[in-house]
């Protein structure tokens, strides 16, 4: 008898998944404090950290802010989430740079050092990104609308 009481018809659309409101304030220090944190804290033992965070940081708020600001609608703030989010962001810019530039026989290097030196810095930038956004997140933004 399940099948008398399932509904397949335009009338009744299938529900929407969970929406989660999203802190402002802790998204712009998270997005803003994680390379520069990094760089910071890296400069002491090495200068590339903070010369990453003045060539990329900019790039990794510019492309981070739209691309979390979708994710942390649709699911609940985590290191993974973050953390996925900016390799996985990252990537989709700069992969296809690379292969352009090989392919077209042009300056190789400056898309390769960006792709190779943001593959190691977009996630630790978003390790740390993670931990400025939960400690920052106020508790009325932790539920879903």
């Amino acid at each position: 008898m399940t099948e008398i009481t399932v509904i397949k018809n335009i009338m009744y659309p299938k529900g929407k998944p969970h929406l989660y409101m999203i802190d402002p304030v802790a998204l712009a220090l998270a997005l803003v404090g994680g390379p520069l944190v990094v760089g910071v804290l890296g400069a002491p033992a090495l200068l590339i950290p903070s010369i990453a965070a003045v060539f990329g940081g900019p790039i990794y708020v510019l492309a981070g802010t739209p691309v979390m600001l979708w994710r942390l609608a649709r699911n609940r703030s985590s290191t993974e989430l973050w953390v996925g989010s900016a390799l996985l962001t990252h990537l989709t810019i700069f992969v296809p740079l690379t292969v352009a530039a090989t392919a077209q026989g042009r300056n190789f290097d400056g898309a390769s050092v960006f792709l190779i030196f943001g593959c190691l810095f977009a996630p630790l930038w978003g390790l740390l990104s993670a931990a400025i956004y939960k400690r920052c997140e106020r508790d009325f933004y932790q539920q879903a609308l």
